[in-house]
């Protein structure tokens, strides 16, 4: 599968957002191109789940600093994430003889998920606020 790079058309305007965001892609490409071991697995979805956690509350906050409306819809999408995260995660204690199978599906899911995402939630704050500062 051909991994999802950053680019400047997923740029929402905030340094600190888009820097983020690409490492969050770099942390998808090292999946793509690992070797599926059982720690490696465990080492990826912990990785995700701090790297979900500061970076959701960082955009919540530049969100809610900018008076996006849109902020609990955009906290849902969050909240959905989080949910398929603990579902692998859960899913992967379960059966840890697993990796590939879990490494696959994760890396798919990833690269689909975050690049729509920015590319349609993202951009709707990014826009608002562009809007804001032209007003």
């Amino acid at each position: 599968m051909e991994t999802v790079k950053w680019t400047h058309d997923l740029s929402v305007g905030d340094e600190a957002i888009d820097d983020d965001h690409k490492d969050l892609f770099q942390l998808v490409e090292e999946l793509d191109h690992a070797n599926m071991s059982h720690d490696y697995i465990n080492l990826i979805l912990d990785r995700l789940k701090r790297y979900t956690k500061e970076h959701f509350s960082r955009e919540e906050e530049y969100m809610l600093a900018c008076g996006y409306p849109g902020l609990a819809e955009h906290q849902q999408r969050h909240a959905e994430f989080n949910e398929w995260l603990e579902t692998i995660r859960s899913t992967y204690a379960r059966f840890p003889q697993s990796p590939f199978i879990i490494g696959d599906s994760v890396n798919s899911y990833l690269n689909r998920w975050w690049r729509q995402h920015i590319l349609s939630e993202d951009m709707k704050y990014r826009d608002f606020i562009l809007a804001q500062k032209k007003a």
